[in-house]
Protein backbone atom coordinates (compact mmCIF):
# COMPACT_ATOMS: atom_id res chain seq x y z
CA UNK A 1 0.00 0.00 0.00
CA UNK A 2 2.87 2.29 0.91
CA UNK A 3 4.16 1.73 -2.29
CA UNK A 4 1.32 2.25 -4.36
CA UNK A 5 1.25 5.95 -2.79
CA UNK A 6 4.54 6.26 -3.32
CA UNK A 7 3.99 5.81 -7.04
CA UNK A 8 1.31 8.03 -6.47
CA UNK A 9 3.38 10.62 -5.04
CA UNK A 10 6.11 10.70 -7.42
CA UNK A 11 3.90 10.77 -10.59
CA UNK A 12 1.76 13.22 -9.89
CA UNK A 13 5.60 15.08 -8.90
CA UNK A 14 6.81 14.30 -12.04
CA UNK A 15 3.85 15.96 -14.34
CA UNK A 16 3.57 18.68 -11.87
CA UNK A 17 6.88 19.49 -12.57
CA UNK A 18 7.07 19.02 -16.57
CA UNK A 19 3.95 21.36 -17.05
CA UNK A 20 5.53 24.07 -14.82
CA UNK A 21 8.54 23.63 -17.17
CA UNK A 22 6.59 23.81 -20.12
CA UNK A 23 4.87 26.33 -19.30
CA UNK A 24 7.57 28.80 -18.03
CA UNK A 25 9.47 28.06 -21.55
CA UNK A 26 5.99 29.18 -23.72
CA UNK A 27 6.41 32.16 -21.80
CA UNK A 28 10.23 32.88 -22.14
CA UNK A 29 9.76 32.70 -25.86
CA UNK A 30 6.32 34.64 -26.28
CA UNK A 31 8.75 37.11 -23.72
CA UNK A 32 11.80 36.89 -26.19
CA UNK A 33 9.42 37.27 -29.10
CA UNK A 34 7.92 40.39 -27.84
CA UNK A 35 10.84 42.02 -27.07
CA UNK A 36 12.40 41.21 -30.31
CA UNK A 37 8.90 42.88 -31.89
CA UNK A 38 9.09 45.34 -29.63
CA UNK A 39 12.61 46.40 -30.51
CA UNK A 40 11.82 46.77 -34.15
CA UNK A 41 8.91 48.70 -33.94
CA UNK A 42 10.81 50.99 -31.64
CA UNK A 43 13.27 51.39 -34.61
CA UNK A 44 11.11 51.76 -37.14
CA UNK A 45 9.30 54.33 -35.44
CA UNK A 46 12.48 56.36 -34.35
CA UNK A 47 13.44 56.15 -38.02
CA UNK A 48 10.11 57.52 -39.71
CA UNK A 49 10.20 60.78 -41.31
CA UNK A 50 7.08 60.72 -42.97
CA UNK A 51 4.00 59.56 -41.30
CA UNK A 52 2.45 58.03 -44.19
CA UNK A 53 5.33 55.79 -44.49
CA UNK A 54 4.22 52.14 -44.34
CA UNK A 55 5.96 49.03 -42.49
CA UNK A 56 5.78 45.44 -43.04
CA UNK A 57 7.21 42.07 -41.89
CA UNK A 58 9.48 41.82 -45.53
CA UNK A 59 11.24 45.30 -44.54
CA UNK A 60 13.12 43.34 -41.60
CA UNK A 61 16.39 42.42 -42.31
CA UNK A 62 18.50 41.64 -39.42
CA UNK A 63 18.95 43.58 -36.05
CA UNK A 64 21.34 46.08 -37.72
CA UNK A 65 19.51 47.31 -41.02
CA UNK A 66 16.02 47.80 -42.39
CA UNK A 67 14.53 48.16 -45.73
CA UNK A 68 12.31 50.62 -46.56
CA UNK A 69 11.07 51.16 -50.32
CA UNK A 70 14.86 50.44 -51.29
CA UNK A 71 16.63 51.91 -48.56
CA UNK A 72 18.85 50.22 -46.73
CA UNK A 73 19.80 52.19 -43.52
CA UNK A 74 22.25 51.42 -40.64
CA UNK A 75 21.98 54.72 -39.07
CA UNK A 76 19.16 56.86 -37.24
CA UNK A 77 17.61 58.51 -40.48
CA UNK A 78 16.69 57.73 -43.88
CA UNK A 79 18.83 57.90 -46.99
CA UNK A 80 16.67 60.39 -49.08
CA UNK A 81 19.32 61.43 -51.41
CA UNK A 82 18.57 58.64 -53.66
CA UNK A 83 15.06 59.37 -53.98
CA UNK A 84 14.61 61.13 -57.48
CA UNK A 85 10.94 61.47 -57.19
CA UNK A 86 11.07 63.47 -53.70
CA UNK A 87 8.93 65.87 -55.52
CA UNK A 88 6.03 63.56 -55.78
CA UNK A 89 5.54 63.46 -52.47
CA UNK A 90 5.21 67.34 -52.16
CA UNK A 91 2.17 68.79 -51.98
CA UNK A 92 1.45 72.32 -53.82
CA UNK A 93 -0.09 74.70 -52.52
CA UNK A 94 -0.36 76.76 -55.33
CA UNK A 95 -0.06 76.48 -59.68
CA UNK A 96 2.83 78.56 -61.24
CA UNK A 97 1.95 80.71 -63.78
CA UNK A 98 4.17 79.96 -66.97
CA UNK A 99 3.92 81.72 -70.33
CA UNK A 100 5.93 80.50 -73.51
CA UNK A 101 6.06 83.03 -76.36
CA UNK A 102 8.27 81.13 -79.57
CA UNK A 103 9.27 83.52 -82.34
CA UNK A 104 6.68 84.59 -85.30
CA UNK A 105 9.18 85.90 -87.56
CA UNK A 106 8.80 83.55 -90.48
CA UNK A 107 10.73 85.75 -92.95
CA UNK A 108 13.98 84.92 -90.77
CA UNK A 109 15.26 82.14 -92.94
CA UNK A 110 17.38 79.57 -91.79
CA UNK A 111 20.63 78.80 -94.00
CA UNK A 112 20.48 75.66 -96.25
CA UNK A 113 16.98 75.96 -96.68
CA UNK A 114 16.32 74.39 -93.34
CA UNK A 115 12.90 76.45 -92.72
CA UNK A 116 12.32 79.68 -90.79
CA UNK A 117 12.95 81.07 -87.28
CA UNK A 118 8.97 81.02 -86.77
CA UNK A 119 8.27 77.52 -87.70
CA UNK A 120 11.08 75.99 -85.80
CA UNK A 121 10.58 77.62 -82.65
CA UNK A 122 6.96 76.64 -82.84
CA UNK A 123 7.82 73.29 -83.19
CA UNK A 124 10.28 73.25 -80.06
CA UNK A 125 7.69 75.16 -77.98
CA UNK A 126 5.21 72.27 -78.98
CA UNK A 127 7.31 69.75 -77.85
CA UNK A 128 7.67 72.15 -74.60
CA UNK A 129 4.17 71.72 -74.20
CA UNK A 130 4.04 68.46 -74.11
CA UNK A 131 6.61 68.11 -71.22
CA UNK A 132 4.80 71.02 -68.97
CA UNK A 133 0.97 70.62 -69.29
CA UNK A 134 0.27 68.22 -67.45
CA UNK A 135 2.89 69.18 -64.63
CA UNK A 136 0.99 69.61 -61.30
CA UNK A 137 2.50 72.65 -60.00
CA UNK A 138 2.30 74.95 -63.21
CA UNK A 139 -0.18 76.75 -65.00
CA UNK A 140 0.82 76.87 -68.48
CA UNK A 141 -0.29 79.11 -71.41
CA UNK A 142 1.48 79.50 -74.68
CA UNK A 143 1.52 81.10 -78.23
CA UNK A 144 1.07 78.77 -80.88
CA UNK A 145 -1.18 80.71 -83.21
CA UNK A 146 1.23 83.19 -84.04
CA UNK A 147 -0.36 85.98 -82.44
CA UNK A 148 1.56 89.39 -82.87
CA UNK A 149 3.95 90.63 -80.47
CA UNK A 150 1.70 93.09 -78.48
CA UNK A 151 -0.71 90.20 -78.89
CA UNK A 152 0.95 87.85 -77.42
CA UNK A 153 2.61 90.49 -74.63
CA UNK A 154 -0.52 91.58 -73.80
CA UNK A 155 -1.91 87.61 -73.37
CA UNK A 156 0.70 86.86 -70.73
CA UNK A 157 0.06 90.28 -68.76
CA UNK A 158 -3.45 89.26 -68.77
CA UNK A 159 -2.51 85.38 -67.78
CA UNK A 160 -0.46 87.08 -64.69
CA UNK A 161 2.14 85.00 -65.60
CA UNK A 162 5.18 84.37 -63.24
CA UNK A 163 7.32 83.09 -65.78
CA UNK A 164 7.50 84.88 -69.35
CA UNK A 165 9.42 82.81 -71.20
CA UNK A 166 10.09 84.12 -75.06
CA UNK A 167 12.40 81.64 -77.31
CA UNK A 168 13.88 82.79 -80.59
CA UNK A 169 17.26 82.03 -82.52
CA UNK A 170 19.56 84.67 -83.59
CA UNK A 171 21.21 85.69 -87.12
CA UNK A 172 24.04 88.40 -87.89
CA UNK A 173 26.71 86.73 -88.54
CA UNK A 174 27.88 84.93 -84.79
CA UNK A 175 27.73 82.16 -83.19
CA UNK A 176 26.52 80.41 -79.36
CA UNK A 177 23.81 81.52 -77.50
CA UNK A 178 22.78 84.30 -75.25
CA UNK A 179 19.56 85.45 -73.13
CA UNK A 180 18.04 88.55 -72.37
CA UNK A 181 16.41 89.45 -68.97
CA UNK A 182 15.58 92.25 -66.98
CA UNK A 183 17.26 93.34 -63.97
CA UNK A 184 15.73 90.51 -62.05
CA UNK A 185 18.47 87.47 -64.04
CA UNK A 186 17.79 84.66 -61.45
CA UNK A 187 15.50 82.64 -63.55
CA UNK A 188 17.89 84.02 -66.61
CA UNK A 189 20.93 82.84 -65.13
CA UNK A 190 19.58 79.68 -63.75
CA UNK A 191 17.99 78.24 -67.20
CA UNK A 192 21.24 79.98 -69.02
CA UNK A 193 23.46 77.20 -67.10
CA UNK A 194 21.10 74.24 -67.88
CA UNK A 195 20.85 75.42 -71.19
CA UNK A 196 24.35 75.52 -72.31
CA UNK A 197 25.60 72.51 -70.36
CA UNK A 198 22.98 70.47 -71.94
CA UNK A 199 23.55 71.64 -75.93
CA UNK A 200 27.53 71.38 -75.08
CA UNK A 201 30.44 72.81 -76.80
CA UNK A 202 28.80 76.38 -78.22
CA UNK A 203 30.08 79.31 -77.68
CA UNK A 204 28.38 81.15 -74.58
CA UNK A 205 27.13 84.88 -75.36
CA UNK A 206 26.34 85.45 -71.75
CA UNK A 207 23.18 86.62 -69.69
CA UNK A 208 22.73 90.01 -70.81
CA UNK A 209 20.18 92.64 -69.16
CA UNK A 210 18.46 95.03 -71.47
CA UNK A 211 15.97 97.78 -72.05
CA UNK A 212 15.84 97.60 -75.78
CA UNK A 213 13.56 94.91 -76.28
CA UNK A 214 9.78 95.42 -76.54
CA UNK A 215 8.69 92.06 -74.81
CA UNK A 216 11.22 92.28 -72.22
CA UNK A 217 10.34 95.66 -71.12
CA UNK A 218 6.67 95.43 -71.48
CA UNK A 219 6.29 91.77 -70.27
CA UNK A 220 4.80 91.92 -66.40
CA UNK A 221 6.24 88.95 -65.58
CA UNK A 222 8.55 88.73 -62.43
CA UNK A 223 10.91 86.56 -64.37
CA UNK A 224 10.88 87.46 -67.88
CA UNK A 225 13.16 86.19 -70.43
CA UNK A 226 14.52 85.92 -74.28
CA UNK A 227 16.66 82.87 -74.96
CA UNK A 228 19.03 83.01 -78.70
CA UNK A 229 19.27 79.60 -78.94
CA UNK A 230 22.18 79.83 -81.79
CA UNK A 231 22.56 81.28 -85.08
CA UNK A 232 20.57 80.34 -87.68
CA UNK A 233 22.65 82.07 -90.30
CA UNK A 234 25.55 80.08 -89.15
CA UNK A 235 25.33 76.39 -90.79
CA UNK A 236 26.75 74.31 -88.14
CA UNK A 237 24.50 75.78 -85.80
CA UNK A 238 21.20 75.80 -87.80
CA UNK A 239 21.35 72.52 -88.35
CA UNK A 240 22.18 71.75 -84.94
CA UNK A 241 18.62 73.28 -83.86
CA UNK A 242 16.21 71.92 -87.04
CA UNK A 243 17.90 68.38 -86.40
CA UNK A 244 17.43 68.88 -81.90
CA UNK A 245 13.95 70.29 -81.20
CA UNK A 246 12.83 68.10 -78.72
CA UNK A 247 16.09 67.58 -77.09
CA UNK A 248 16.28 71.37 -76.95
CA UNK A 249 12.57 71.61 -75.53
CA UNK A 250 12.72 69.03 -72.62
CA UNK A 251 16.13 70.63 -71.83
CA UNK A 252 14.58 73.87 -71.09
CA UNK A 253 11.25 72.66 -69.91
CA UNK A 254 13.00 70.44 -67.31
CA UNK A 255 15.24 74.04 -66.75
CA UNK A 256 11.46 75.40 -66.03
CA UNK A 257 10.39 73.03 -63.64
CA UNK A 258 13.58 72.38 -61.63
CA UNK A 259 13.54 76.60 -61.50
CA UNK A 260 10.27 76.50 -59.88
CA UNK A 261 10.38 73.72 -57.93
CA UNK A 262 14.08 75.49 -55.95
CA UNK A 263 12.70 78.50 -56.08
CA UNK A 264 9.05 78.71 -55.81
CA UNK A 265 8.95 75.65 -53.48
CA UNK A 266 12.19 75.29 -51.68
CA UNK A 267 12.53 71.78 -53.22
CA UNK A 268 16.12 70.83 -54.53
Amino acid sequence: MKKFHLIIFLTSFITLMFSSYSSAKKNSVLSANQNVSDSVINRFVGNILFPTTLINENSILDNNSVSMEGHLSGSSEIDLSKDTNLSSNFIFDKKIKVYLNPSVQIKNLYVNNLGNEGKNMNDIVEFMVDDLCNVDYIDLKYNLRYLSLSESISESNKFDADIHFALHSNAGGGNGSEIYTSKNSDFANYIYDKYTKGIGNYEKRGVKTTSNLYEINNSKAENRVLLELLFHDNAKEAQYIVDNKKYIANVLAEGIKDYIKEFYFNIY
